[in-house]
């Protein structure tokens, strides 16, 4: 299924295959950001685990919280989005369920990297996260540029 997207391609082809990469990675920053900004003052309080069970919409022992819920509806369209354009003629239930834990764990992985950066970064300025104001700080994660593209 995959092999489509890793084949030897040259000009328009290759080009394509990149813009359909970038648009699903822009949307997948675009919500993990939003999520941050909204709920970084719980992110930043709870242990990683907490961003785990919002982004799967379960927890092994107990409820979610309100806040994960929240999170988890946020995140979900964005995530059905891009299972329906990475699984467009795939109907085996085994890769869906693997490309479906990939873009998760990408989710997943954006948005403990973006608390811990801010964890890092505010560590000197503030003591708690109540006394973080991520509007005030002179490096905003809105700028935070990757250093590349695969």
């Amino acid at each position: 299924m995959l092999s489509k997207f890793f084949s030897k391609r040259t000009g328009k082809e290759n080009d394509d295959v990149v813009v359909y990469a970038r648009t699903i990675e822009k949307r997948i920053d675009e919500a993990s950001l939003d999520i941050f900004r909204e709920y970084k003052r719980i992110l930043l309080k709870e242990s990683n685990i907490y961003i785990v069970a919002a982004v799967w919409g379960a927890i092994k022992d107990g409820d979610l919280t309100t806040e994960q819920k929240e999170i988890h509806a946020r995140i979900s369209p964005v995530i059905r989005e891009a299972l329906g354009l990475l699984l467009q003629n795939s109907s085996n239930a085994q890769q869906n369920f693997a490309i479906g834990y990939l873009v998760r764990a990408l989710f997943i992985s954006k948005i403990i990297y973006m608390a811990e950066f801010y964890k890092n970064l505010s560590g000197n300025q503030a003591h708690s996260a109540d006394d973080m104001d991520m509007d005030h700080q002179k490096n905003n994660l809105k700028d935070i540029e990757p250093l590349g593209h695969a």
